[in-house]
């Protein structure tokens, strides 16, 4: 299987940073003509004179585009050096974005297929159910799990042979059954409780074969107080890869098991793995 080299720079282009500053150049010449044009026609400026500003406005735009253009590719070569500014340009980004921006990081087979349009790039949210009753360290996904409508939606807990997802955040979600009769997980409304002190006390770690892709990370990261993003949701600064045919491995960690009780019962978690991956076209 080729490699993806994640030490590729992640830095956009001069003629993508050109293009960005010269549509923000053109709006303000855009505003900045139209309030003329409006003044123009309250001082009863004739035609000729209307014709003539509108000459001393396009040299003005040239100009201007020209000085730009020049403080840009300064600029530029200025921050292609500074981790810094590498970090600024990239830690607003869609998920969209943050594909677009490694996708030289992709085997040489999938960046062509992307280029002639043979494979297309998508949303995708990779999900799993567990019961954690009785259970303080869980797998989350296994190789003896099979897609089933309210289980999971991988096989064996890999992605299938061509597909390449680049992962940008993990969602972790909890619910139960209201009595001892509710004993499918596919039932419970997750996403509508709020992780017990067992969970949020607990660590959460995921490899990928034996790459770590998210260390152990305390659950509270997953905690729903920010109400400015989806709940239960951590987003990784770093964004990782995650390969074909080879096995996906989120755990949970629990300092004890929690078992049926007052209310609670049958308990588990959905985890769900959002971001990028590559389909056919």
């Amino acid at each position: 299987m080729a490699e993806i080299n994640e030490q590729n720079d992640l830095y956009p282009s001069m003629e993508e940073v050109e293009g960005l500053e010269e549509a923000v150049l053109d709006k303000e010449e855009d505003a900045l003509e139209k309030e003329e044009d409006q003044e123009d026609a309250v001082d009863g400026i004739g035609d000729l004179g209307r014709s003539r500003r509108r000459s001393r406005r396009r040299a003005r735009r040239s100009r201007r585009r020209s000085s730009r253009r020049r403080s840009v590719r300064r600029s530029y070569n200025a921050g292609a050096r500074s981790t810094a500014v590498k970090t600024g340009l990239t830690k607003n980004l869609t998920s969209k974005g943050q594909f677009e921006l490694r996708r030289q990081q992709l085997p040489a087979e999938i960046q062509k297929a992307l280029k002639d349009a043979r494979m297309q790039t998508v949303d995708a949210a990779i999900y799993t159910v567990k019961s954690i009753k009785d259970k303080s360290d869980i797998d989350l996904m296994e190789a003896s799990d099979d897609k089933k409508s309210g289980r999971t939606n991988l096989n064996r807990a890999q992605l299938d042979s061509g597909k390449y997802f680049l992962l940008t955040d993990v969602v972790l979600e909890y619910a139960h059954g209201a009595s001892e009769e509710d004993v499918d997980p596919a039932d419970f409304a997750f996403g509508q409780f709020a992780l017990p002190p067992q969970i949020l006390n607990g660590t959460f770690e995921m490899t990928l074969g034996t790459k770590v892709i998210m260390p152990e990370i305390s659950c509270a990261v997953f905690d729903d107080t920010d109400t400015t993003k989806r709940k239960f949701q951590y987003k990784l600064a770093n964004p990782k890869w995650l390969k074909p045919s080879m096995d996906i491995t989120p755990k949970l960690n629990m300092p004890k098991a929690i078992n049926n009780g007052d209310k609670v019962f049958n308990p588990a978690v959905k985890v769900t793995l959002l971001g990028t991956i590559t389909e056919k076209a």
